[in-house]
């Protein structure tokens, strides 16, 4: 786990304004996790570059930041910003789309909204399945994807080899799969 000096962050602002090149880093370690945790489930993939042209803007925005509020608040706003505009460049994309003649039906196409699992219903049963597995595996499962935590750092926290976190996270998608597979079956075959 990183390991994050106790200053506040007011006073790693006003040594990196006063040109300690150490401060800025050390507010990059103290806010990763939640940072990344808030990008993860807001972009998944795309969440380290994210992370990383926020830290670009705070830190070309830090030597006029004015201690108003919380650097925290400020700094998810930025982050927050971003993945707005994240998403609408996603949406603005040219996607090609092929000749109708040569168009295959997808599952998408033939599922039946009635016969989809809804939003409320999906969580309902991932929460389920989480709760059923062994502790080491749900703890694995919560931590990266709730709260965006690297592999590493898991397998630092649990204090198991790296294999063993990742084995853990791919055995428990696999369940929470299965079972939201055949939950969607199930309900597609009600009346």
């Amino acid at each position: 786990m990183r390991s994050v000096p106790t200053m506040s962050d007011s006073v790693l602002i006003s040594a990196h304004k006063a040109g300690d090149r150490h401060a800025i880093e050390n507010l990059m370690d103290r806010h990763h996790d939640p940072l990344m945790g808030f990008l993860v489930n807001r972009v998944g993939r795309d969440a380290e570059d994210l992370y990383q042209e926020t830290w670009v803007r705070v830190s070309g925005r830090l030597d006029t930041y004015e201690d108003r509020g919380s650097f925290r608040a400020w700094l998810f706003q930025i982050a927050r910003r971003l993945v707005i505009d994240h998403h609408r460049r996603a949406g603005a994309r040219i996607r090609m789309v092929a000749d109708p003649d040569d168009a295959v039906p997808s599952a998408v196409d033939s599922v039946k909204p009635d016969q989809a699992m809804d939003a409320a219903e999906v969580a309902r049963v991932f929460q389920e399945v989480v709760d059923s597995m062994e502790p080491e595996m749900a703890q694995v499962v919560r931590w990266r994807l709730f709260d965006g935590i690297s592999f590493k750092d898991i397998a630092e926290r649990q204090g198991v080899p790296l294999n063993t976190a990742l084995g853990r996270m791919h055995r428990g998608l696999n369940k929470i799969r299965v079972v939201l597979t055949e939950n969607e079956m199930h309900e597609g075959r009600k009346p």
